[in-house]
C-alpha cells in the first residue's frame, strides 16, 4: 500500500485499541497490589512472604502473554470474517470482556477468591486482543510510515496512561467501584469508535487447507519451524535485552531513589511522570527521524546514544551518589552551565531511548511478510513479556549477591545492570545491521546495490553525521551532479552576502528612499532565486536518481530475456530428448540382436514392435 502523505487521523484512530490497552495498565499496576497487600495479610496476617505473592500474581498479565499473544497472533493471520477482517473479531470479543472483568475488580476488591478470578479474567482478556490491535497499524501504513505510525501509537498510549492515572484518581476518591467501570467504559467507546471508522481490506486471502497450530507449536515455530529467521531472532534478543534494562529501570527506580539516593520515594514518581510526558512530546519526532534513516539505523543511533548517556551516570553511581542526585534532578534547577549540561544529558538519552523503542518493532513489521505481521507481532511480545518476568528476578538476585558478597548496598550497581542490558542489546543490533548490509552486497550488483540501499536505508553505519544528515546515491554521476550544483548555489550565496552587505552600509548613509526600496526588493528578488534554485536542484538529483533506477531496470529485463530464450533452448532439448534416445536404443539393438548373415530373427522384430508400441 502507498500513502502520498502520512494519514495522521487514520492512524490516530487506528491506535485507539492501543489507548484501552494502556488506559487500563496504568490503573491496574497501582491499584490491583494495594488490594492484593491488603487482602493477604487480612486473611494470612503481615506474614513476610507477602510481598512474593503479590508479585506472583502480578506477572500472571506477562505469562498471559507469552502463553496466548502469539497463538493469537498466528490464528489471527489466518482469519478472514466478511465485513469484519482479521483483526476485529479479536477486539470486539477482547475489550468488551477486558473492561468487564476490570469493572469486576474494583467491585469485588475485599474479597480475595472473586477479586483473583477477575484478574485473571482480565489478563486473559487482554493478552486475547493485544496482538491484533497492534497488527492494525502495520496492515494500514506503507513500511515508508511505520515508524511515524508507531510514534502516533506510542503518543496515544502516552495520552491513555495520564488519562487512565487522572480519571482514577479523581473517581477513587468518591467511589472505588465507579473509577474502575467509568475506564471500562471508555474503552467501549474506544472500541465503538474503532468498528465505525476502520474497515480492513482483503488484501491477502488466508493461506486454504492450513495444518492447524497449538499454543505452543506456535512458539516453537519460531526455533524449529519455517518461520526460523536468523535476523530475526538477532532482533528479538535485542528487544529482550532492551526491555530487560527497561523493566528494571521501572521496578527499582523507587527503591534506588530512597535507598541510595536517601530521598523520598514519591521523588521516583517524578521521574517517571517528567519521561511519560516527554515520551508524549518527543514520539512523533522519534517516528520522524526512523522515517528518514531507516527503522534499523534509528534503532542503532537510538541505543548508542542512550549508552553513551548512561555512562557517567553508571560510572558516578558506583563513586558518588551525590553526583547521580545532580543529574537526575538537574541539580535542583540551579542557575548554572552544569545544570543546562545535565538537561542535555537527560534530552539526549530520553530522545535516543524513544528512537530504540518505537523503532524496533517497526524493524519486526519489515522483516514481516505481509500476511503474517500479527503473527511477527506475537513473537515481539513473547520477548518482551519475557523479559518482563525474568529481568526483575534476576536483578533482584545479582543486587542480593552483590551485598552478600561485596557487603555493600546492591542497589548501587543498579545502572550497571541497565547498562549491562543495553550493550547487549547493541551487540545484537550491530550484527543484525552487519548482515543486513552484507546480504544486500551479495544480492545485488554494484549500482543496483546502492539504489536499493536508498531505497531501505541499509547503508553502513560508519559515522553518526551520516545517518543524522543523509545519504546519496554513491555513483560518478549523482557526485558530479551534487559538486555542480553545490557550485552553482555557492556563487549565489555569495553575491548575496554581498549585497546583504551593501545594505548595511546604505542603512548608514543617508540615500533616497526609493533606491534604499529598491535594493530591498533585489535582496527579495535573489532570494527567491536561491529557493527555486534548490527546488531545481533538489528535482534534478530525483530525475538522476530515477534515471539510474530505470536504466537499472532495463539492464534486469534484458537480462530476463536473456534468461527466457535460454530457457526455452533448453525446454525445447528437453522435448527432443525422448525421440533421440528412442533412435539410439533401437539402433543398437539392432547391432547387438543382428545375425552375422545382416537378417534379423522374429524374436528381435518382436521385441522391436513392442517397444515402438510402448514408446509411441
Amino acid at each position: 500500500m502507498s500513502q502520498k502523505s502520512f494519514p495522521y487521523i487514520r492512524t490516530a484512530l487506528l491506535s485507539l485499541g492501543f489507548f484501552t490497552n494502556n488506559l487500563t495498565w496504568s490503573v491496574f499496576s497501582i491499584y490491583v497490589p494495594i488490594f492484593l497487600r491488603r487482602e493477604f495479610i487480612s486473611i494470612f496476617g503481615d506474614i513476610s512472604v507477602i510481598n512474593t505473592l503479590v508479585g506472583l500474581i502480578m506477572v500472571l498479565d506477562n505469562i498471559a502473554a507469552i502463553l496466548i499473544q502469539p497463538y493469537i497472533g498466528q490464528l489471527s493471520d489466518r482469519t478472514w470474517i466478511p465485513k469484519l477482517g482479521r483483526r476485529m473479531p479479536y477486539i470486539i470479543i477482547g475489550i468488551p470482556l477486558a473492561a468487564f472483568f476490570f469493572g469486576l475488580i474494583g467491585t469485588f476488591e475485599s474479597t480475595l477468591i472473586l477479586l483473583l478470578i477477575a484478574i485473571c479474567g482480565f489478563n486473559v482478556s487482554m493478552a486475547f486482543y493485544r496482538t491484533p490491535v497492534m497488527s492494525l497499524v502495520p496492515d494500514y501504513l506503507s513500511k515508508e510510515y511505520r515508524s511515524q505510525g508507531s510514534g502516533v501509537l506510542n503518543i496515544v498510549g502516552g495520552v491513555a496512561s495520564i488519562t487512565g492515572l487522572f480519571v482514577s484518581s479523581y473517581l477513587y476518591q468518591i467511589n472505588h467501584t465507579l473509577s474502575f467501570w467509568i475506564i471500562g467504559a471508555i474503552m467501549i467507546v474506544c472500541l465503538i469508535i474503532l468498528f465505525f471508522t476502520v474497515r480492513e481490506h482483503k488484501e491477502y486471502k488466508p493461506e486454504e487447507n492450513q495444518e492447524k497450530i497449538g499454543i505452543f507449536a506456535s512458539i516453537k515455530m519460531l526455533f524449529k519451524g519455517k518461520e526460523r529467521n536468523v535476523m530475526l531472532l538477532l532482533v528479538l534478543g535485542a528487544i529482550f535485552f532492551h526491555i530487560s534494562g527497561y523493566q528494571v529501570a521501572e521496578t527499582y527506580i523507587s527503591s534506588f531513589v530512597s535507598v541510595v539516593l536517601g530521598l523520598p520515594e514519591n521523588q521516583a514518581g517524578f521521574i517517571l511522570g517528567a519521561f511519560i510526558g516527554f515520551q508524549i512530546i518527543a514520539a512523533f519526532p522519534a517516528g520522524i527521524v526512523g522515517r528518514k534513516i531507516g527503522p534499523l539505523n534509528a534503532c542503532l543511533v537510538g541505543i548508542i546514544g542512550f549508552s553513551l548517556g548512561l555512562a557517567p551516570i553508571t560510572i558516578s553511581s558506583i563513586q558518588s551518589t551525590s553526583v547521580v542526585k545532580d543529574i537526575l534532578f538537574l541539580n535542583n534547577f540551579e542557575a548554572s552551565w552544569l545544570t543546562v549540561f545535565y538537561f542535555i544529558e537527560i534530552i539526549i538519552m530520553g530522545f535516543s531511548w524513544l528512537l530504540l523503542s518505537i523503532n524496533v518493532i517497526v524493524v519486526i513489521w519489515d522483516m514481516t511478510p505481509a500476511r503474517k505481521i500479527a503473527t511477527y507481532t506475537g513473537y515481539y511480545y513473547l520477548f518482551s513479556q519475557l523479559a518482563a518476568i525474568v529481568s526483575p528476578f534476576l536483578a533482584g538476585g545479582v543486587f542480593d549477591l552483590m551485598e552478600a558478597i561485596f557487603k555493600l548496598e546492591g542497589l548501587r550497581i543498579f545502572f550497571l545492570y541497565i547498562s549491562c542490558s543495553y550493550l547487549i542489546a547493541l551487540i545484537f543490533i550491530s550484527i543484525v545491521k552487519h548482515k543486513k548490509v552484507r546480504q544486500l552486497r551479495d544480492e545485488h550488483e554494484k549500482e543496483q546495490f546502492y539504489i536499493k540501499r536508498i531505497e531501505e536505508k541499509q547503508l553502513p553505519l560508519l559515522l553518526l553525521p551520516k545517518i543524522l544528515f543523509g545519504f546519496g546515491i554513491r555513483t560518478k554521476e549523482f557526485k558530479e551532479l551534487k559538486h555542480e550544483q553545490k557550485r552553482e548555489l555557492k556563487q549565489l550565496k555569495k553575491e548575496f552576502r554581498k549585497l546583504k552587505k551593501e545594505q548595511r552600509g546604505l542603512d548608514k548613509e543617508e540615500i533616497p528612499k526609493e533606491k534604499l526600496q529598491q535594493h530591498q526588493r533585489t535582496l527579495k528578488k535573489k532570494r527567491r532565486i536561491i529557493r527555486k534554485i534548490k527546488k531545481r536542484h533538489k528535482r534534478e538529483r530525483q530525475e538522476l536518481k530515477n534515471e539510474i533506477m530505470e536504466e537499472d531496470l532495463q539492464k534486469q529485463m534484458k537480462g530476463l530475456e536473456k534468461l527466457s530464450e535460454t530457457i526455452k533452448g533448453q525446454l525445447n532439448t528437453i522435448r527432443n530428448l525422448p525421440a533421440k534416445l528412442t533412435d539410439k536404443f533401437i539402433g543398437n539393438e539392432e547391432e547387438e540382436m543382428e545375425e552375422p548373415n545382416g537378417k534379423c530373427d522374429d524374436s528381435t522384430k518382436d521385441k522391436k514392435q513392442d517397444y515402438n508400441s510402448e514408446c509411441n
